[in-house]
């Protein structure tokens, strides 16, 4: 017998397992499942009752009753009401365990992977202030986010995620938006690289704004990154990623790469030393300029303005190995069926969302697959949030 509720009802639950967004679960023995944020698995808690959904139960936790051993006091104020991190009363070392368990379950739900072959999640060496890049709301001259369940705007005096250059500017700003209804502020490699968009009089603030580009470094390289493109946020964390991409590749002098969603080319940049040949497609013309420059003086490296979908299934030279790096959504169809039909011998796909990685990785290595599915290995990028980063890696399927 399954066990039912009422909204206004208050009752004890156990949670035993981690949602996509970092929520605890609490299933077994329920008529639907209950949700509720700032719960670790393992934990018991006395919750109220917020609303039956078709498929779950909304709860407000009043009491967490019996407690994990991996509850921390979470160092930031906000922590409670901000909903920007969801692991901060989680000790680091289990927050990498939880997200290994939310790749696994998601590749089960999406991609039907039974036992997915996911590693253990490669973490940061310093999991604060790592964030090269925030975007703040501001109401009345203040900055600040917006909370994920209400909604509801408020200031931020901190952030305990941010790169410290971009807190000194929040203090420096924070109040003295009028105006102003967004303010982005970026980081680069270099102490003096600020950027804050938009456009602004803050002269007497002793800030510049309005700053087209940003100098991003990555194992020595350089790469100009413009006010709106994507960069990702972890400096440290990327190049452990790209460390990863570089041996999945297995490349040699022989070898033929094409990294299919180039961006401003950061993996082609880093992998040319690596292999004989890069074939970088990318359809953003800003992206492709700031990749031109990245990829200055790399002779065997081919950049291409295209779509990844369209150009593939026209390219001529044997590849040895695809990169897929697509937008949080994951590939179009037409993407995977170039790649499958592309046929290399190596596939390596790069994703942000376990549940689109799944979906695309039940459609290349399914039964009607053409590729079986290797390794997954998550890098945790976002320290104290419910995000991860994998890389798939996928091998070409003996006939």
């Amino acid at each position: 017998m399954t066990r039912e509720f009422e909204e206004g009802e208050t009752v004890s639950i156990r949670f035993d397992e981690v949602a996509p967004r970092g929520d605890g679960i609490a299933s077994e023995g329920l008529a639907l499942p209950i949700y509720a944020a700032g719960v670790i698995p393992g934990e018991e808690a006395r919750v109220k009752i917020r609303k039956i959904r078709r498929n779950y139960v909304a709860v407000d936790v009043e009491e967490v009753t019996s407690k994990s051993e991996h509850r921390v006091e979470p160092p930031c104020p906000l922590f409670e009401g901000c909903s920007g991190c969801q692991f901060q009363h989680v000790a680091y070392p289990h927050q990498l365990k939880l997200k290994r368990d939310m790749v696994r379950a998601q590749l089960l739900k999406f991609g039907d992977f039974k036992d997915p072959p996911v590693s253990e999640v490669i973490g940061a060496d310093d999991p604060w202030n790592y964030r090269n890049h925030a975007r703040f709301t501001v109401r009345e001259g203040k900055l600040g986010y917006i909370r994920r369940f209400k909604r509801q705007f408020f200031e931020v005096p901190e952030c305990k995620i941010m790169d410290p250059r971009i807190n000194d500017v929040l203090g420096k700003l924070q109040g003295n938006l009028d105006g102003a209804t967004q303010c982005n502020i970026r980081v680069g490699a270099d102490a003096d690289q600020v950027m804050i968009q938009p456009k602004l009089d803050l002269a007497e603030y002793g800030l510049e704004t309005g700053q087209q580009h940003i100098t991003e470094r990555l194992h020595g390289r350089e790469f100009l990154v413009a006010a709106s493109a994507f960069f990702q946020v972890n400096r440290p964390q990327a190049e452990k990623l790209i460390d990863v991409v570089r041996a999945r590749v297995e490349g040699d002098a022989d070898t033929v790469v094409a990294d299919a969603y180039a961006g401003v080319g950061t993996f082609a940049a880093l992998l040319a030393d690596t292999v004989g040949k890069v074939i970088a497609i990318e359809e953003s013309a800003p992206a492709i300029e700031a990749a031109k420059k990245a990829l200055a003086g790399l002779d065997n490296v081919e950049l291409i303005c295209a779509r990844a979908e369209l150009l593939l299934p026209k390219l001529e030279q044997k590849v040895d190995v695809v990169i897929l790096d697509p937008p949080r959504s994951g590939c179009l169809p037409e993407a995977l069926e170039a790649v499958a039909n592309f046929k290399p011998r190596r596939v390596i796909y790069v994703s942000c969302d376990p549940a689109s990685l799944g979906r695309d990785l039940a459609i290349l290595c399914g039964e009607d697959g053409a590729f079986d599915l290797v390794d997954v290995q998550p890098v945790d990028m976002f320290p104290h949030t419910h995000h991860v980063e994998c890389i798939a890696t996928l091998d070409l399927r003996p006939t």
